[in-house]
């Protein structure tokens, strides 16, 4: 998401949520075409090699989303070991303390 900042993708996302919540159609459209989703929130088109799946929240199944593995002998650099240390989430808005991105 070359073109967004991280404010302008968390205000989206939280949108988004809200606007599924109470609207049936747009709800199925963020299933169907989650790029149209975004534009009709947000008002900006996301890169077209920039892939997004929305899926249905249901009882009875988990989805856990894992991290990109580290290459073989890779070292983390000193903002990754910082980060890990201090508890900072990987940019998914749940940050437990302030994110520098």
């Amino acid at each position: 998401m070359n073109n967004w900042t991280n404010e302008e993708a968390k205000k989206a996302l939280d949108t988004i949520r809200k606007k599924a919540l109470t609207d049936e159609s747009f709800f199925e459209l963020c299933l169907k075409d989650p790029k149209k989703a975004v534009k009709e929130v947000a008002g900006k088109d996301l890169p077209d090699n920039f892939k997004l799946k929305f899926i249905e929240n249901k009882t009875d199944e988990m989805i856990v989303v894992l991290p990109t593995p580290l290459k073989k002998n890779a070292e983390l650099s000193e903002e990754e070991l910082e980060n890990v240390a201090g508890g900072l989430c990987v940019h998914t808005g749940e940050c437990t303390k302030k994110c520098k991105k």
